[in-house]
């Protein structure tokens, strides 16, 4: 039995639209060493890394080729606690999350969205104060990550 070839998808740019609600860093470390730089990082600012997806790997078992790419999940039950007293309609913006994309031409993006901007959404002084908190939280993780 011969095995089909993979479909090769290249990332896209990122559109301009994302600016307006997400951040973004670019580096030339691999995606690796970013993975493991804001593993470390999220410890270090007392939160849990809950989850990591590789969607290189998931992609591949589908058919398709893509470069390097990872999701880091991450949160703490001290903030959720905070976040389902405030609107817990707003469970659906966590875990936090960063996305690293590994570009053909060697350079990594990561990618994060603004918690501050996700939360001010839903109209409340305790959630908007909340993500602030955590928008700060994510600027910390990644300040530096590529020296």
């Amino acid at each position: 039995m011969t095995k089909a070839a993979l479909q090769t998808v290249a990332f896209s740019e990122s559109g301009t639209a994302a600016a307006s609600f997400q951040r973004a860093l670019s580096s030339t470390l691999p995606v690796e060493e970013i993975v493991t730089r804001l593993k470390d990082r999220i410890l270090a600012a007392d939160l849990w890394v809950l989850h990591e997806i590789n969607p290189q790997m998931l992609l591949h078992r589908g058919g398709y080729d893509i470069g390097p790419a990872r999701q880091i999940l991450f949160f703490h039950p001290r903030l959720m606690s905070r976040l389902l007293a405030a609107d817990s309609a707003a469970l659906l913006e966590v875990p936090l999350k960063f996305a690293v994309i590994g570009f053909r031409e060697g350079r990594t993006e990561l990618r994060w969205l603004d918690p501050g901007k996700a939360f001010a959404r839903y109209r409340s002084p305790a959630l908007a104060a909340l993500g602030d908190e955590l928008a700060d939280v994510c600027e910390s993780i990644v300040a530096g990550l590529d020296p």
